[in-house]
């Protein structure tokens, strides 16, 4: 086999490199591999197919009639073992082998396994591919008692799903709070606030020092003793850049694969992009991997036009996140917890919402957060563009807010409430 394009993964850096691939290239033969079985669908859905609220033809975000339409050969169950950048070739599980004249690593992120004793032989479910959602939401639908191991982003998803299936629900957090990279102190323990009072037992600044399996009962026990029962384990400790298959192999690879402002590594003609991909952060310009959709399309159209041969340079990753959990909405960007020399406006600081923005030293716009009901982010937008063309905190503070609300503009609103809107 062989393409003049290929690229690993079938998610969101793979899918608008594809576009812009056929931007600038109609005819150069394009072979996507994807490890997973059929088109590619929306992992941010996930916990709402687990939840019952949307059917597996709803999570998809491509039909197979788009990848015939573009030209592109899905190639299914494909994991990939080894590149071989000297031979431009890519070696399959199975020993295939792929010929290739521009490469695009797209291979995502998998969920970290914590080094708990006794985890590898206890029964328990994670929540990031469409098989792991399969697997909870039937698992789910057997349980009563669930314990989430893990209080960050994909966790407090499967924590609103598993609750809207009224499982009774421990979560198990590190840290003091919830949520901790998305907020600052003050907004998560407002968080954590409006999740103890839907129900769910919280245990913040708690490890996991062991879990056991007895009879279909697990026991987790926690650093210091307590005991915790349940017939459901949830693990979400996080996601790591899938690089194992690079690790011995010839390019850069530190937490993520190093790209330069191209997005193309140090081996010609091999190009990264997504959560796989090592670049250079917006605000301060270290390295950095943003494992979010938005950073992994705009790498990914970039990735794929150089590799279409244009020459377009990425500005750099900027943190950004909005979702709706527990019937709050929250929304953070850029850096917003402040460092010495920095300046907080606080907007807001009432019963109903929490606003403030970060601002530097020299009175640019560092970062932002927000938490309370979807109208208030409306500012969120504007702050974005005010970052990315690094405009100072006064040109914000007499801008006149649009009428429309950011939250809207990606969140489609339905019988249950705000959920993300399929891009197809």
């Amino acid at each position: 086999m062989e393409g003049q394009y290929v690229l690993i993964g079938n998610s969101a850096a793979a899918l608008a490199a594809i576009d812009a691939i056929r931007k600038f290239d109609g005819g150069g033969s394009i072979v996507l591999l994807n490890r997973e079985h059929g088109p590619a669908y929306s992992r941010v859905a996930l916990p709402y197919y687990v939840a019952g609220e949307m059917t597996l033809e709803d999570l998809l975000i491509r039909q197979r009639a788009d990848y015939q339409r573009l030209g592109v050969e899905l190639v299914e169950d494909a994991s990939v073992v080894a590149v071989d950048a000297g031979a431009k070739q890519v070696v399959l599980a199975d020993g295939r082998k792929l010929r290739f004249g521009k490469l695009l690593l797209g291979t995502g992120s998998g969920c970290s396994m914590p080094p708990i004793s006794g985890l590898e032989a206890v029964p328990h479910h994670y929540l990031w591919t469409l098989d792991d959602a399969k697997g909870l939401r039937a698992a789910a639908q057997k349980a009563r008692r669930a314990v989430l191991i893990g209080g960050g982003f994909i966790g407090m998803l499967a924590a609103e799903a598993l609750r809207k299936l009224n499982l009774r629900l421990t979560i198990v957090e590190m840290a003091s709070q919830l949520l901790p990279q998305l907020l600052d102190a003050e907004g998560g323990r407002r968080f954590s606030q409006a999740v103890a009072e839907a129900g769910v037992t919280l245990r913040l600044g708690a490890t996991v020092a062991a879990v056991a399996a007895n009879n279909g009962e697990i026991t987790v026990t926690l650093e210091g003793g307590e005991a915790l029962l349940a017939d459901l384990l949830v693990v979400a400790a996080g996601v790591e850049p899938n690089v194992g298959f690079l690790r011995n192999g010839p390019c850069v690879v530190n937490r993520g694969v190093v790209v330069d402002e191209w997005l193309e590594t140090d081996c010609a003609d091999i190009f990264a992009a997504g959560d796989v991909a090592e670049v250079k952060d917006f605000l301060g310009g270290d390295r950095t991997i943003h494992a979010i959709w938005p950073a992994a399309v705009e790498q990914g159209r970039i990735a794929g036009a150089n590799m279409a041969g244009q020459r377009l340079t990425y500005a750099g990753s900027l943190g950004m996140n909005v979702v709706t959990l527990f019937n709050l909405t929250l929304a953070q960007l850029g850096r917003f917890r402040e460092a010495p020399g920095d300046e907080v406006q606080l907007l807001s600081n009432t019963a109903a919402a929490y606003r403030k923005v970060v601002v530097s030293a020299d009175g640019g716009i560092a970062g932002a957060m927000y938490l309370g009901d979807e109208n208030g982010v409306a500012e969120m937008g504007v702050i974005n563009g005010l970052i990315k063309r690094r405009a100072s905190w006064r040109e914000f503070a007499d801008y006149k807010l649009p009428r429309f609300t950011y939250a809207t503009t990606i969140y489609g609103r339905g019988q249950h409430g705000p959920r993300p809107r399929p891009v197809r």
